[in-house]
């Protein structure tokens, strides 16, 4: 649409109409697609004995006879092709007549007068001749070696009679064939070819539906015989070889590597990848002062990378380098071997792996240390661009031993060879550990590699980021970085389920042939990236605006509402720590201490402590010291003990439920020791609190002398405080006060507990689904989630204790507005749930830009200082939060016009450079240079159709993009 022409309309009532006659489409397409999905299967059942009795005429003759053959009516005709569209029936002569450009047509005899029997053409004198054109003999005609040969063609493995010229200007026979459009499977006395077409489809095939080598050359034995009567050679071994040279092949064809004069030896390491139009390429897809923009136009042009690691991709210890060296020797995704290897002897003992300062993530580095012995690679690390989920050149390595440092340092190193981009995000699941010493261990493996001096951003992906401790999701977020967008960081691993389907091929392979067929299948899964591109694109340009609108009111909204002193001061703070790399104060971090049970133990032992000061100070002042029940046991004491037992009263409670119907008697024996133990403490701590707290006594008496009260020491009532005021007795209010800040303190301490073994479930959930497989080690993952939900469920009941007491202490103690003072609030079900996980509750908050967190993670415990100063912090946060989803969605939809803009560029430039190619060189011989000619120039239509289709697709883009709220 062009700007001129757009409607004058305000932009929400032209997009409220879009979307109803958007939803109204969806609709009726849902119905139509209801009504015709049903009706046709109904429609065609009474019609089924009809069809199938079509099915059984075919088994006959059709109407034709044996004795009237179609061509030249000859008497004898009982041949039939099942390949050929005509069905009519021909004699001998004739049908090895018209099947002399068919030689792989299935043909069929009907035998005494019964039924139709297959026959090859060979067994009928049809030979196929190599070196001439279709009719014409050789003079000297040579047959293959034991005129056994056999082809590998869609309609199943014939074995057939084929002759090579013999004449004095013969070509060598692996070149008659390819001529013929035989791929053969030697270049030595061939007897084994595939023609094209076959490769063509099982090449498209394998990286489609992941089939097999296996699978494919056993669907085409049993069409070939599907009895087991006469089965056909077995060329499995010779359709991977073939398979083999006809990708690396088609990827040199496609590279323009044919078109140089120096051929396949000359080609650079990664020059034989698909690369990503999307991203910036310097003299491609740039302007030519990109270098030298402005800052507002400058960050476009960064270049966002990811590094993630697969162990699904595992290679077992079979063959070696030696034995099967590989094809590609770095031409394409996978690094160049030798290189690689000497790098590692040289640095492995050099470079050690830090301490982890955040979460521990060994785990998922060294998950498949196990089975070391009989591993050679326990996967892959691989480096793409994480906005557009593409392989990079020279940016795929196998691992060894997990997810070392020393292997992910070269394959980036490799990476970014030649690069001239001057500010790269760099997206990884440890960034926050791997990036500490980075400058350091790369001066190390080379002081020039970054002679230039780039800038590096070091971000955590979105989805990994909770895992993180809290200073980690603060610093290394994509929602507070500016110049990132709407970039989440996690293409590595979403491109992961479209390369895992090929493990089962690959695992046993050669090491060679491994990374040919993976960099066949990289390049495969980027071209399809390519070809999706004008709709791709499209699609998010058309939901950024809406996202874009709703958080910019929102952050507006916000925005007006806040004291423009406050939002001076801000402004300046997020700002500076924007521009300053983090080295800044971070406007998002929390900077309230959280209230814990030893924070509060510590505050309550320091008053203790002053009142032991203080009544020391009064003993000496008077002449007869005299002995006070504090001497004895402190309240502070009291009540924690008291608290500690009822802990040790839910263990208790716990170890008997566990018992079940069959446990041995050294179990029950273990429960009845603790319970003995428990009862003997519990009664000592009784007759202190009985100084403490009189009323509790008489009334322990009572409950004693009814039958029904247990003895058990797990059920025994401790009457704390807080039961107490419950039963209306008096009780000391230096009590309750003990109680309700050891109550504050345990509460978030249990809160704790939970926040923790939920981010621990969820990665143990993640390396089970991603790496264990097997029954014996998913019934071990199984019970160590099994035993983390039980963990979970105690921090719970711990939780909901406190909470209890919490609600009957705060009348008694004028605490109106406790709950938003201590941060604390009833714990629901659907609560407790992983912060980047959706409310189940909610069907409308299920993506993380319209999601809410469940509050464990937003409180941060009790306002141990000044109210107003918390209250601003909190303000402060949620105003940069704002503020920062008002920016990501608006860079984001900048982001995607410059990425519209250099898709276009990059077609031209690849045209250009295709059309250069058709100079390049003058070739072997005419015919060689004809065919050099109309490739490139067929593969610079193909990038000018490209781009036609792109300009066409997004025409409107601008218009899109120039609506809604901005900031």
């Amino acid at each position: 649409m062009d700007l001129n022409d757009a409607p004058d309309e305000p932009f929400e009532t032209m997009e409220m109409e879009f979307f109803h006659d958007l939803a109204d489409y969806v609709d009726a397409h849902k119905k139509r697609k209801r009504t015709a999905g049903d009706n046709p299967l109904r429609e065609w059942t009474p019609h089924t004995d009809d069809w199938l009795a079509e099915l059984l005429r075919l088994e006959g003759r059709c109407g034709y006879s044996e004795t009237d053959c179609a061509g030249c009516g000859s008497e004898q005709s009982p041949f039939r092709c099942r390949d050929c569209f005509d069905v009519r029936m021909w004699c001998e002569t004739c049908v090895l007549e018209r099947h002399q450009d068919l030689p792989f047509h299935r043909l069929e005899t009907w035998q005494d007068s019964l039924y139709f029997v297959k026959v090859d053409l060979k067994s009928l004198g049809l030979r196929i001749q190599l070196g001439h054109p279709s009719g014409e003999r050789c003079t000297n005609p040579e047959r293959a070696f034991g005129d056994d040969f056999v082809v590998l063609d869609l309609s199943g493995i014939h074995q057939v009679a084929l002759d090579f010229c013999g004449c004095t200007q013969a070509l060598s026979r692996p070149t008659q064939l390819l001529r013929a459009r035989l791929f053969p499977a030697t270049p030595t006395n061939p007897k084994t070819a595939a023609t094209f077409t076959l490769l063509r489809h099982f090449h498209l095939l394998s990286n489609q539906a992941n089939v097999s080598g296996f699978e494919f050359h056993t669907t085409l034995a049993r069409l070939t015989d599907n009895t087991g009567l006469d089965p056909p050679p077995d060329r499995y071994p010779s359709l991977m070889r073939m398979m083999r040279m006809w990708r690396n092949l088609r990827m040199f064809k496609r590279a323009g590597r044919g078109h140089d004069a120096a051929g396949v030896k000359a080609t650079a390491p990664g020059e034989c990848a698909v690369i990503c139009p999307v991203c910036p390429h310097p003299g491609k897809n740039l302007p030519e002062d990109w270098k030298s923009a402005p800052p507002e136009r400058q960050w476009l042009y960064r270049l966002f990378i990811g590094i993630d690691a697969n162990f699904r991709l595992k290679r077992r210890a079979v063959s070696s380098n030696d034995r099967d060296p590989g094809l590609n020797h770095g031409y394409a995704y996978f690094v160049e071997e030798t290189g690689y290897k000497d790098h590692l002897r040289k640095y492995s003992d050099l470079v050690q792996e830090t301490t982890s300062t955040c979460s521990n993530h060994d785990a998922v580095r060294l998950v498949n240390s196990k089975g070391r012995e009989t591993t050679d690679a326990t996967g892959i690390v691989t480096i793409e661009c994480t906005r557009h989920d593409m392989k990079r050149p020279c940016a795929v390595g196998d691992l060894q031993k997990g997810e070392r440092y020393v292997n992910t340092d070269y394959i980036f190193q490799s990476s970014l060879k030649g690069s001239d981009h001057v500010v790269l995000v760099v997206s990884y699941d440890i960034a926050c550990q791997w990036s500490v010493h980075f400058w350091e261990r790369m001066n190390k493996y080379d002081p020039q590699w970054d002679a230039a001096g780039r800038r590096f951003i070091f971000l955590i992906p979105k989805f990994h980021l909770p895992a993180h401790q809290a200073s980690c999701r603060e610093d290394y977020s994509f929602n507070y970085t500016k110049y990132v967008g709407r970039t989440d960081g996690e293409a590595v691993e979403r491109g992961w389920s479209a390369v895992n389907g090929f493990s089962g091929s690959t695992r046993d392979m050669g090491p060679g042939a491994r990374r040919d067929m993976l960099d066949d299948v990289f390049a495969d899964y980027n071209w399809r990236k390519i070809t999706r591109l004008p709709n791709s694109i499209l699609t998010k340009v058309k939901n950024i605006v809406e996202l874009r609108s709703n958080q910019v009111l929102a952050f507006q909204a916000y925005d007006e509402k806040v004291d423009p002193a406050l939002k001076a001061a801000w402004t300046t703070q997020v700002e500076a720590w924007e521009a300053s790399d983090g080295a800044s104060p971070n406007p998002f971090a929390v900077t309230r201490r959280p209230i814990t049970m030893a924070a509060v133990r510590l505050k309550l032992a320091e008053l203790e402590a002053d009142e032991l000061k203080a009544r020391t100070q009064r003993r000496d002042q008077n002449a007869a010291p005299h002995a006070t029940l504090d001497d004895l046991i402190s309240p502070y004491a009291l009540i924690s003990q008291g608290l500690e037992h009822e802990e040790e009263q839910r263990r208790l409670k716990e170890k008997k439920a566990d018992l079940g119907s069959r446990a041995t008697d050294l179990q029950k024996g273990n429960v009845v020791v603790a319970r003995n133990a428990l009862h003997r403490t519990i009664e000592a701590w009784q007759a202190v609190q009985h100084l403490y707290m009189p009323t509790v006594a008489a009334h322990r008496s009572r409950d004693a002398s009814r039958s029904t009260a247990s003895s058990l020491a797990e059920d025994l009532p401790l009457y704390l405080p807080s039961n107490v005021i419950e039963l209306l007795m008096p009780v000391d209010r230096k009590l309750q006060d003990i109680e309700w800040e050891l109550r504050v303190g345990l509460a978030h301490d249990a809160l704790e507990d939970i926040r923790r073994l939920i981010c621990v479930k969820r990665k143990l959930l993640e390396v089970k689904g991603r790496f264990i497989s097997g029954q014996h080690h998913n019934t071990r993952a199984r019970g160590v989630i099994t035993r983390c939900d039980k963990k979970i469920t105690q921090a719970r009941a711990k939780y909901h204790a406190c909470y209890e007491a919490l609600v009957r202490l705060a009348p008694a103690l004028d605490k109106t507005h406790w709950r938003r003072d201590t941060g604390l609030q009833k714990l629901d079900d659907n609560d407790v749930r992983h912060m980047s996980e959706p409310d189940p509750t909610k069907e409308d908050e299920q993506t993380e830009g319209t999601r809410t967190i469940s509050w464990i993670w937003t409180t941060k415990g009790a306002r141990s200082g000044d109210d107003d100063e918390d209250e601003q912090e909190m303000l402060r946060i949620e105003w940069c939060q704002a503020r920062a989803r008002a920016h990501r969605f608006t860079e984001e939809g900048q982001l995607l016009e410059e990425e519209m803009r250099r898709v276009v560029q990059f077609y031209e430039w690849q045209a250009s450079w295709w059309r250069a190619r058709m100079d390049s060189w003058e070739g072997r011989s005419a015919e060689h240079r004809e065919g050099l000619v109309a490739y490139a120039r067929r593969q610079a239509d193909l990038r000018v159709s490209m781009k036609a289709l792109c300009q066409k697709a997004w025409a409107s883009g601008p218009f899109w993009l120039s609506q809604g709220a901005r900031l």
